[in-house]
């Protein structure tokens, strides 16, 4: 049962989704939209209210593709790596020493952004910018495929025909599975999979969370996505035909991965905006250079 406030909101997303239908897309605009909605669901009241305070009253789904929309702008430029790591194939770990360069990855932005969003000493516009980033990479981390090989970009060189249209990888895993898979509007996707996730699934997904080393945290998740990506991708050969098969076997993964990186934004969120919560079993502490 949909309580009536979280009706408003979906509404009112439906709404925000047609008329931006064009403005991005990807893990981008339905999939980060939809961990953004279950991450809200999963953060206390407190939590929420600052969030929104810092957001300037915006939901968590309205900005979730901001960090796609400025990053082929001039001023933001220096953010495109910040989207996704390249590991070794066969690596058994995420190492940060080592795959993540001196321009930053996925796993230092978590890192990095989560420290600004705390740091009373920031201004609006610094605090603002790096929530929307945190929920942002927090969900790019999720997707197999942004943790992919360097030598194809992350799926980017492996090209595919996707239901009779040529379409990178990387691109059938950003938004080609989900859209093919599941044709509803991403607020009713959201509405099922945030009926689907118990608390056995809370307790999972977060056993391996450190609130003291988001880094170490996030890179975990990371791995795990590696991991995911080496056996559901990289089978694809170059050039293959995929479609329906293709769809019913990874849409599970994707789901997946879409309730996991909602929960544990929820939770990485809490332990930054409400560390009496218990967040990711506890305060996040983070810190920053001055």
């Amino acid at each position: 049962m949909v309580g009536s406030e979280n009706l408003a909101r979906l509404v009112g997303a439906v709404l925000l989704g047609v008329a931006c239908l064009v403005c991005c897309g990807g893990w981008g605009r339905d999939g980060h939209a939809i961990i953004a909605e279950i991450a809200w669901r999963e953060m206390t009241p407190y939590a929420q209210r600052r969030a929104r305070e810092i957001l300037g009253g915006a939901d968590l789904p309205a900005v979730a593709s901001w960090a796609d929309q400025v990053r082929r702008e001039e001023a933001y430029r220096w953010t495109a790596p910040l989207h996704y790591v390249n590991l070794p194939e066969g690596t058994a770990e995420f190492r940060l020493e080592r795959d993540c360069p001196d321009g930053g990855c996925v796993v230092s932005a978590v890192r990095d952004f989560g420290a600004l969003v705390v740091r009373e000493d920031a201004d609006e516009k610094t605090r603002r910018e790096a929530l929307m980033f945190l929920i942002h990479f927090v969900g790019d981390l999720h997707q197999p495929l942004h943790a992919g090989r360097p030598g194809d970009r992350g799926g980017n060189d492996i090209s595919t025909v996707f239901f009779g249209q040529d379409r990178n990888l990387h691109s059938v895993w950003d938004s080609g599975i989900l859209g093919a898979g599941d044709e509803r509007a991403w607020p009713l996707i959201a509405e099922d999979l945030v009926g689907d996730i118990d608390a056995a699934d809370r307790l999972a997904w977060l056993a391996d969370a450190d609130g003291s080393d988001l880094a170490a945290t996030a890179g975990r998740w990371t791995f795990e996505s590696f991991r995911l990506a080496e056996r559901y991708c990289y089978p694809v050969e170059p050039g293959t035909a995929i479609g329906a098969g293709y769809v019913d076997q990874t849409l599970p993964v994707v789901r997946l991965r879409l309730m996991q990186g909602g929960v544990r934004l929820g939770a990485v969120l809490n332990g930054l905006l409400d560390p009496a919560s218990g967040g990711m079993g506890g305060a996040v502490e983070v810190a920053v250079e001055p």
